[in-house]
């Protein structure tokens, strides 16, 4: 079943689109066509053949209404021969179907496996050699730019957690990109960076939340944060932080279009111990019944 850092960045682009023509701009430099929305596409590309296949995400780029540009989004964190053969017939089939140019997206969460999967794949027929493109933490945008952030949030999770270790910049413009976002999607950006981040740099974005260095526009700092006296704040971020990973338990649920009991529910939410929350978050993604959290 995939794994929680192989969903998260595709859940930033079903949220945002308009994430992956910016990192075909951004990371890989290709020639994005003039478009006027970029919105999802099925990632099934099954025609008639038995055999399925699946992208883990697909986008399109209109102009008007007409497609211009489709883009097939995998996420691949480790080394697979067998993508060698799906990878083409993704991209042939997405280009049938919407009778559009077809590239295919790459996300990988190290450089070597960015490599890997980066080499060119020969089909055997003459001049049909798929190059994947290939978007890796080395060439991830770095976005440090406060409008930037508020204008794409997801963009800004995947730039912090691909540079926060070392660039204090992105997790500036994170803070931004936070405030910004959709209340539903708040803890879960939060909680994929942090998870990401070494010790230094976890600090240092608790540091630039507090409400001492940073003017909230929104209410994601009474929620997450902590509000009040100073004695209270430390608290009030953690209760915050656990409320938003059972947040994202139940939203992971939901999603699968598991059945959550009323006792189920408010035993997520009742929950105090932040470690028990993310566990049963990871296993959200892979179980077939609410009550299978707690085996």
């Amino acid at each position: 079943m995939p794994s929680r850092s192989h969903e998260i960045p595709l859940r930033l682009i079903q949220n945002r689109p308009e994430t992956v023509p910016a990192l075909l701009r951004e990371a890989l430099g290709f020639p994005v066509p003039g478009h006027t929305e970029a919105v999802l596409t099925s990632s099934v590309l099954t025609n008639c053949d038995p055999k399925e296949w699946n992208a883990d995400g697909a986008v399109l780029l209109r102009d008007g209404g007409h497609p211009v540009l489709a883009v097939a989004v995998e996420r691949q964190n480790d080394r697979d021969t067998e993508k060698h053969f799906s990878w083409p017939a993704y991209l042939a089939t997405l280009y049938g179907r919407l009778e559009c140019p077809a590239v295919l997206v790459v996300l990988c969460p190290d450089e070597a496996v960015a490599r890997w999967c980066a080499r060119p794949i020969e089909t055997g027929h003459p001049g049909f050699t798929l190059r994947p493109l290939v978007v890796g933490p080395d060439t991830m945008p770095v976005v440090v730019d406060p409008e930037r952030a508020r204008a794409l949030p997801e963009l800004a999770v995947l730039s912090a957690h691909a540079h926060g270790g070392h660039d204090g910049r992105v997790l500036k413009a994170l803070v931004e990109a936070l405030d910004s976002a959709g209340e539903t999607n708040r803890p879960f950006y939060y909680d994929y960076v942090l998870a990401g981040l070494n010790e230094a740099a976890r600090k240092e974005l608790e540091g630039l939340m507090s409400v001492d260095t940073y003017e909230w526009q929104s209410d994601f700092a009474r929620k997450y944060v902590g509000i009040g006296r100073e004695e209270g704040r430390e608290e009030g971020r953690e209760e915050g932080r656990e409320e938003g990973v059972a947040d994202s338990v139940l939203r992971v649920l939901a999603k699968r279009g598991i059945a959550v009991s009323d006792g189920v529910r408010t035993r997520i939410r009742s929950c105090g111990d932040l470690d028990t929350l993310n566990s049963w978050l990871d296993r959200a993604l892979d179980i077939s019944r609410a009550e299978d959290l707690f085996d």
